[in-house]
């Protein structure tokens, strides 16, 4: 069983509200779902962020099967970097390893952001640098 507070756990960062609002101030953590948690290095003007899961979006990267998409988007102005956390589904044991992308729709590229990922807690962690406001997308 997953344990929320070894997934979430966030020493030394301030905690925003449970839901969209995404408070003012510096390490702000915001859990716009019960699966997703983000940690924004430094939040400058007070916002929401939401998050939708979708079947479908743009192309995988070659040689990947995308297995959720999710779009994040936030009102909050934040500088980078924002760490993203997904708890996933149980995932077999034998499964290869699972990354964690960024779509950048002007370039029409995927990039890889996963910083890492544990099987022991089906958790996906990844990092971007850019505004927050994408097509996220687990292979």
């Amino acid at each position: 069983m997953i344990k929320p507070h070894d997934v979430y756990y966030t020493y030394g960062k301030s905690m925003s509200n449970i839901g969209a609002t995404t408070n003012k101030g510096k390490n702000i953590t915001v859990f716009p779902t019960d699966d997703v948690c983000l940690t924004f290095r430094e939040v400058l003007r007070k916002g929401s962020t939401t998050v939708t899961r979708s079947e479908t979006g743009p192309k995988p990267p070659p040689r990947h099967k995308m297995r959720q998409y999710y779009r994040i988007k936030t009102t909050a102005e934040h500088s980078a970097p924002v760490e993203i956390r997904i708890i996933l589904p149980p995932v077999s044991m034998t499964s290869a390893r699972l990354k964690l992308w960024r779509w950048y729709p002007k370039a029409e590229r995927w990039e890889d952001i996963t910083r890492r990922f544990s099987k022991k807690y089906h958790l996906i962690i990844g990092e971007t640098r850019d505004r927050l406001e994408s097509m996220f997308g687990i292979t």
